[in-house]
This record gives structure tokens, sequence and C-alpha cells, in this order.
């Protein structure tokens, strides 16, 4: 009896083994499929990154530079979502703004496809996205929180509203259009368009990607790569917006720049991070530091050379550079670098 209730038991185990297996063999395969892909693409980003130069950034036509604080732009932005016609996506670190929530809504009422990401828990404002989140959920639209594994915070800003891309260094906010001295770059170019769809698309089912364009950077996967190929490019001028210095390789970096090529670097930071150390380091290697007190200073942007203009979500530091969710663009078109280099230079006088 106990020779057949041993053989018994065996059987139950080779057969619950056997049908576990044919059950979940097709998932651990495709889990696996899906890392070692994760992991290809990432081995063809980072070869790209390495040979990536300044000169490969395409020309943007089609493209506009919107500076905040400005209440039309808030308007132009409503006017937008109400004339969509097919698909609108938010990513966003923070959305209070009711105007624009309230566009979502009677956007959805027309049946437009809408679709929201929000940071769950953003930085000493926890709760600041509930309402919102709420909202939107309530009016049946398609809103989830972004994904904790993949990054640590997601602090892009990326609207896409049809075939118009809007990527800015500024939160939908009331404060964003009202106070903050931030910037909104829009453009209709298809690649541009297409490349923040496809991450929108998979940053919304949680799916990690590698997406290599010389014209835009998906952090955390390149920032610190581009960053330091930014610097080292220099060769006459760097003209950035920062609210804050906190990366120290990135801050020697650029110390060390200056120093070996003398270029002239200025940097309009945030009231509050005047007496930083290192913005003090940086004075003392005879770097420009400029401090904004007309506007909240929020607006990250880098102009090199007069020729090349990058505008993102990322604070310069590590955390933003290594950890979070980002999108920048990166901008080679002389009339968009004119208007910024006019925005840039009355901040600077005033």
């Amino acid at each position: 009896m106990k020779d057949i209730n041993k053989i018994l038991t065996y059987v139950f185990i080779v057969l619950f083994i056997v049908v576990f297996s044919f059950y979940n063999f097709s998932d651990y395969k495709n889990f696996h499929k899906a890392n070692y892909e994760i992991e290809n693409t990432k081995k063809l980003v980072n070869e790209k990154l390495s040979n990536f130069e300044l000169e490969d950034i395409k020309k943007i036509n089609n493209i506009n530079i919107y500076p905040t604080p400005d209440k039309d732009l808030l308007t132009k932005i409503v006017t937008d979502i109400d004339n969509a016609k097919e698909k609108i996506f938010l990513e966003t670190y923070i959305l209070t703004e009711k105007k624009v929530q309230e566009a979502l809504v009677r956007a959805k009422k027309r049946w437009i496809n809408i679709k929201v990401i929000l940071e769950k828990a953003p930085y000493m404002a926890y709760n600041i996205n509930n309402k919102s989140y709420q909202k939107l959920l309530n009016a049946w639209i398609d809103v989830k929180w972004s994904d904790k594994d993949d990054y640590s915070f997601n602090h892009s800003k990326v609207l896409i509203i049809d075939d118009l891309s809007i990527i800015s260094t500024g939160n939908f906010s009331y404060s964003t259009f009202t106070k903050n001295r931030d910037l909104f770059i829009f453009t209709k170019n298809e690649n541009i368009n297409s490349k923040l769809i496809e991450n929108f698309e998979n940053d919304y089912i949680w799916k990690k990607i590698n997406i290599f364009d010389e014209n835009l950077i998906f952090s955390p996967n390149s920032s610190r790569v581009k960053f330091e190929k930014l610097f080292e490019s220099a060769e006459e001028n760097i003209k950035m917006y920062f609210q804050y210095i906190k990366d120290d390789e990135l801050l020697n970096k650029l110390i060390k720049i200056k120093n070996e090529k003398n270029i002239d670097i200025e940097i309009i930071i945030a009231e509050t991070a005047k007496d930083d150390e290192n913005v003090i380091k940086l004075k003392k290697q005879w770097i420009k530091i400029k401090v904004m007190d007309k506007y909240k200073m929020h607006s990250k942007a880098i102009l090199i050379d007069n020729k090349y203009l990058f505008v993102w979500s990322i604070n310069f530091s590590d955390y933003s550079i290594d950890r979070n969710r980002e999108i920048w663009i990166l901008i080679r078109n002389n009339e968009i670098i004119n208007e910024f280099l006019y925005i840039y230079e009355q901040d600077i006088k005033n």
C-alpha cells in the first residue's frame, strides 16, 4: 500500500509539472524574449550614442518656441485640445491646471482617444495629482499612474494632439502659465511625433523600451552620455537655464571645459540656488551666473555655440539624469535659436 501511495504521489508530481509547464511555458518564453529584446535594443542604442555627434542633429522645420509666463499660451493649448480630431496623449509630472482638465473632459465627450500618464507622488507634493486623476477617471478618460519600476519619477512633460507634439520644461499647472519662466516647444514634425507616440504607448503599458533618435533623448537611458557630448562639443560659448546644479560629475566636466577651452559660459539659475556650494564653485571659475528674480525660474535648456538648442524636462542633478523619465528635444533651426536668444538675453538684462 505504501508503495502504491508513493507511486501515486510521484505520478501526481509529474503530472503537475507537465500541466504547469504546458500552461506557463509560453509566459516564461515571452518573458525571456522580452528581456532579450530590451537588452538587445539597449545595446544598439548605446552603440549609436557612442557615435553620436551634434552634426547628426537634423534640422526641424514647422517648429515654434513659446516662453511662459503667458496666459495666452494656456488659451492656445486649450484651443488645440478643443480642436483635436483623433487622439490626445498627455504624459506629465503635474496636472493641476483646471482649464486643461476641462478641455480633456470636453474632448472625451467628442469620443476623442485620450490617454494620460501622471506621476503618482511628485517630490514634496505627494498627493497633488490625486484630484486630477479622479476627475479624469470620472470622465471615463484612460488615466494611469506612471511605472515606478522603470524610473523613480515620471518628470517628463509631453502633450500629443493628433500630429502636434508639445515638449515643455513646465508642468500643466496654473503657476507655469502665470509665474514661471518655462519653455514650450511646438512641432508637427512627423518623425518627432511618431517617436513620442511610440514612447508614450509603451510607457502607458509599463513596457521598458530603448529608443534612439538624433533629435530626441529619452531618459534615464541616455542623458549622461549626451550631456557630456554637449559640453565637450562647445567651441565658443554655452548658455544655460537650470534651476539648480547638483550633479558633481557634470559640474566638474563643465569646469574642466571652461579651463581647457576658455569658452564663455553663462547660466541662469533660480533665486533659491544662488548660495549653493556648486554655484559658488562655478563663480570661482569665472563662469557667469545670473539669478532670475523677475519670474520663478523653472526652465531647463542649453544652447551650444548659438547653433544647437536643447530643451527638456531634466534638472541638473544625478537623480534627474540617471533615474527619472525625462524627454529632451534637440533643435537645429536658426529662427528658433534666434527667438531663444532674444528670450535669454532679456532674462540676462532683467
